[in-house]
């Protein structure tokens, strides 16, 4: 894998937003090393070294159909959590808000529509990231999730980091787009 020793970003003020740039070797060092597996504690200093380590709080999470009707499947305000950590594991957790009432008879005993709908309006999964600086993906690298069809998959993530806000996004071939906008939590 790629050793990155140390790092370093200068940060300045043009229009009003902070542009951080990356110095020295490690720019050069960060695009190439998208192309090799790096151990996740690597991975972990590239989202350092450009901002995306940390606690992001979710705050728009919309899917758009090729004909531009736009859904919003977790409300108007979801609420959810993605966490890249220092060590080069992920987790992310996104819910319904207004949240899934309770049970009517308890947790343990909910009807077929009440767990389905529990179902529905929550989603979560873990495991480590990869980030491929030059395409701006960060590789979402699923060990265990609440939908049973990501576990054991590469999920990929499009991201723009401006400041304090990250989103995750893309339009696809068929012109249907997904956004997810998230701030970073201090």
């Amino acid at each position: 894998g790629v050793h990155i020793l140390r790092f370093a970003y200068t940060s300045f003020i043009l229009g009003g937003q902070m542009i951080r740039t990356l110095t020295g070797g490690m720019l050069a060092a960060l695009l190439l090393a998208g192309s090799v597996h790096a151990t996740p504690a690597e991975e972990a200093a590239k989202a350092a070294a450009i901002g995306l380590a940390g606690s992001w709080q979710l705050v728009r999470f919309e899917n758009t159909d090729p004909q531009g009707k736009v859904e919003k499947p977790f409300g108007e305000h979801p609420r959810g959590l993605f966490v890249y950590d220092s060590t080069g594991h992920l987790s992310i957790n996104i819910t319904r808000n207004p949240p899934t009432p309770p049970f009517a008879k308890g947790d343990e005993t909910g009807t077929d529509a009440e767990v389905r709908a529990a179902y529905d309006g929550y989603v979560a999964y873990f495991g480590t990231y990869r980030v491929d600086v030059a395409k701006q993906v960060v590789m979402h690298v699923v060990e265990g999730s609440s939908k049973p069809s990501y576990t054991g998959t590469d999920q990929p993530r499009p991201f723009k980091l401006n400041g304090d806000v990250l989103v995750i996004g893309k339009t696809n071939p068929d012109g249907s787009k997904t956004y997810r906008e998230l701030h970073r939590l201090r």
